[in-house]
């Protein structure tokens, strides 16, 4: 039953992640080849376009699929694979199956990467309860795309390593789809965080909930753990009410001038209210500083009215500079990334994860990131 449902359902493809000064064209980004075999430890990624590795997120990710061990288990909750970029990833995926990794699999239900569904089910199988399957959100559809647990997309981008490259427990959450256009033109983030129990089986926990399609869109469930260099707290979505964001930023202190920054893909009217705490806050003493993809008219003018704020855009897509798909916030030592965007879908409709951390280093490099990201943007 389940083959039939991939036969006719796919997998979506977003798109996300940077190319260096001349990228290569968006239909041949070639992404896993060459990628270098690195130490396993924590610590960010980024895909920039503009004088940064285009394919960096996605040649990370195949180096960890390389350095799984037979009898390990990987698994991946990913909203599209497609193109170059998401078949050589599968390849990756499906080495690793053939050398005894257990390898999951659960996609969003839009068309756009029917062709890589398909080639993973078609070895992995489709059964949730064997120890490899890939799966693919019955839906039902909704503007294109299906989800598990929500009533719209399978939007997540994290992957799931027992071990890998002699770490145990390792976590990447990422805001890049595995598509050609993540690995030219897009400004992308990914967070590795290793030897972490207690949040590798939280995402577990969510993962199997997604497979097995625990639908609830209600589901908000947060988990809050310690970690070497700083506490980390992951949200799981959707939630019906409130906006962690928002609580977030109303516990910030302009009295020292703290910078705030964000970087965002998608930002609509519903959460306007982010905008005009922004707004407040600049008023108070803060610095604050955005660079954003595509705004709603509502929230651009919010953020436009008030002249402290400043608000710089990363949205030509396929061209350079290219397109912000990254979805942070830095405030207080803080980093807010993963896959939520600021819009109804992230927070009401959408499987997605956000996950806090405030690791200093980790949040030094979304500084450096969001400062060569803002360089490139248009004021």
């Amino acid at each position: 039953m389940r083959s039939a449902i991939l036969s006719t359902l796919a997998i979506g493809a977003l798109l996300g992640s940077g190319a260096v000064a001349a990228p290569a064209a968006a239909g041949t980004s070639s992404s896993c080849a060459g990628a270098p075999r690195t130490p396993v430890t924590s610590g960010a990624v980024f895909s920039e376009p503009v004088g940064g590795d285009p394919v960096a997120i996605v040649s990370r990710l195949c180096d960890l699929v390389r350095q799984t061990p037979a009898g390990a288990g990987i698994r991946i909750a990913h909203f599209v694979m497609s193109g170059t970029a998401g078949s050589e990833f599968a390849a990756e995926l499906l080495k690793a199956h053939e050398r005894g990794v257990r390898v999951q699999v659960v996609l969003d239900g839009d068309a756009r990467g029917k062709a890589v569904a398909e080639r993973l089910a078609a070895v992995l199988g489709t059964d949730t309860s064997a120890a490899s399957f890939a799966h693919v959100c019955s839906g039902p559809m909704s503007g294109g795309t299906a989800a598990c647990v929500g009533d719209k997309g399978q939007h997540n981008k994290f992957y799931l390593f027992s071990r890998t490259g002699g770490a145990s427990d390792v976590v990447v959450q990422s805001s890049a789809n595995l598509t050609n256009l993540n690995s030219t033109t897009y400004w992308n983030n990914a967070v590795v965080l290793a030897g972490n129990r207690r949040l590798h089986e939280a995402y577990a926990s969510y993962f199997a909930d997604l497979a097995a399609e625990r639908k609830s869109l209600d589901y908000d469930r947060v988990v809050r753990t310690g970690a070497a260099g700083g506490s980390v707290r992951a949200h799981f979505f959707p939630s019906a009410e409130g906006d962690p964001i928002v609580e977030a930023l109303d516990g910030v202190s302009c009295r020292d001038g703290a910078p705030i920054r964000v970087g965002m893909s998608e930002w609509d009217g519903y959460r306007v209210a982010i905008a005009e705490r922004l707004a407040e806050l600049a008023r108070e003493g803060c610095t604050v500083q955005v660079v954003a993809g595509v705004l709603d008219a509502e929230v651009e003018a919010a953020l436009r009215a008030e002249p402290r704020i400043e608000l710089r855009t990363l949205s030509s897509g396929s061209a350079l500079p290219g397109r912000i798909h990254s979805k942070y916030l830095l405030v207080d030592g803080w980093v807010y990334t993963g896959s939520h965007n600021y819009n109804q879908t992230s927070l009401r409709r959408n499987d997605d994860t956000l996950l806090r951390l405030n690791n200093k280093a980790i949040h030094a490099q979304f500084v450096a990131n969001f400062d060569r990201m803002r360089a490139a943007a248009a004021s």
